[in-house]
């Protein structure tokens, strides 16, 4: 008796999830459709070892919520391979697109720039604009290796 009920049980639940399932697909389908997109705007300066990283999850991010994604990535004047991880990224990855160099004021009047997140990695603390790029100890916890 017990048997049969954990097995009804299971079989509503997995039902159930996959009605959930379905219908936010469809939801973010749906998203897709009416052409709302993701765009990131990437500002680095000799952030080598961090901007595939960046790009990376901002693609995992897109791919999560089901819209298509768009980077604009503007470079500062970087003297590492910057350029080069980012270059190699944009070879395989069509939805990453090379800003030039400009000054911040200017950065912030240009139509195409301004609508988008803009992640700037040249200030300190950066401001990361999703859940899953919270970086330890950027709650107010310390880090584990640092005081």
């Amino acid at each position: 008796m017990i048997a049969q009920l954990i097995w009804i049980i299971t079989i509503y639940a997995s039902a159930a999830a996959l009605v959930q399932l379905l219908h936010y697909r469809e939801v973010t389908r749906a998203a897709a459709r009416t052409g709302k997109r993701l765009h990131y705007i990437l500002i680095t300066r000799n952030h080598e070892a961090v901007v595939e990283w960046y790009l990376r999850v901002f693609a995992v991010h897109a791919c999560w919520i089901g819209r298509p994604l768009h980077i604009t990535l503007v470079d500062d004047g970087s003297e590492d391979g910057t350029m080069a991880v980012a270059s190699r990224m944009a070879y395989y990855n069509s939805s990453i697109e090379f800003a030039p160099a400009v000054s911040s004021y200017v950065l912030a009047d240009r139509d195409e720039l301004r609508q988008g997140v803009t992640v700037d990695l040249r200030v300190q603390e950066p401001l990361l604009p999703l859940r899953i790029m919270q970086l330890p100890g950027s709650r107010g916890c310390p880090s584990k290796h640092g005081e």
